[in-house]
């Protein structure tokens, strides 16, 4: 049976691979946050600020973002792919038949 441990290093090769892949996941979890509570604009503008930090494309500090820098890949796979299923799964909410009026419970009255 496969562990955690296992699995991960076989995608892993490093620790800061393991990081950026980390880092990328949090900050595609903050892109759905922001997305799921209604602003859009403000996610999609805040997942390409991401993704240019991490290809080196905008400056920034490069103290912070050396590990994201060093192997973007796993920084931006893992951000496309949380931030997309977090606006999946917000439009899949959205367009579930829920009713917002709580339900009430009729009971039949019966004569006896």
């Amino acid at each position: 049976m496969a562990t955690v441990e296992t699995v991960l290093s076989s995608i892993f090769s490093t620790i800061p691979e393991l990081h950026s892949g980390q880092l990328g996941l949090l900050a595609g979890v903050l892109v759905g946050v922001l997305y799921w509570h209604g602003y859009r604009q403000s996610s999609i503008c805040l997942l390409t600020l991401f993704y240019l930090l991490a290809l080196g494309i905008v400056p920034a500090s490069t103290r912070g973002l050396t590990v994201v820098q060093a192997k973007p890949w796993y920084f931006c796979s893992l951000l496309i792919i949380s931030s997309i299923g977090a606006i999946i799964g917000r439009a899949v909410w959205t367009r579930l038949p829920f009713s917002n009026q709580p339900r009430s419970i009729e009971v039949e009255r019966q004569d006896f």
